[in-house]
């Protein structure tokens, strides 16, 4: 079942990295998962549903130091170059993906 729901994942992040919606905007970013126990300290854990509007506009997860540090809890390390294509493309720098057990954390700079 585990292995259903990572590839769900992976299909909605590599779609919405691909084509993202156009759509901008919005309320910024908080904690969009706070329900889950096992985010790494200092990261936003992003919720299947958050997916789709984090990737259209990333910019709204940015701290005040522009620094980005997402969460992808149960999300397969297959997923990590389309989050990567799409940050680099919005102009961010310093991005990478780290694997862990529970899932991918995911930093940039803006």
């Amino acid at each position: 079942m585990a292995l259903f729901s990572g590839m769900k994942l992976f299909v909605i992040i590599a779609f919405n990295a691909l084509w993202p919606r156009t759509k901008r905007g919005g309320a910024p970013l908080r904690n969009a998962a706070s329900h889950l126990p096992s985010v790494p300290p200092g990261f936003t854990p992003v919720a299947p549903a958050g997916i789709p509007p984090i990737l259209a506009d990333p910019g709204r997860a940015v701290n005040a130091e522009g620094d980005l540090s997402l969460f992808f809890p149960g999300c397969p390390a297959l997923a990590a170059p389309f989050l990567l294509f799409r940050l680099k493309r919005l102009g961010f720098s310093r991005c990478r993906v780290r694997l862990l057990p529970e899932g991918l954390a995911l930093t940039a700079r803006r």
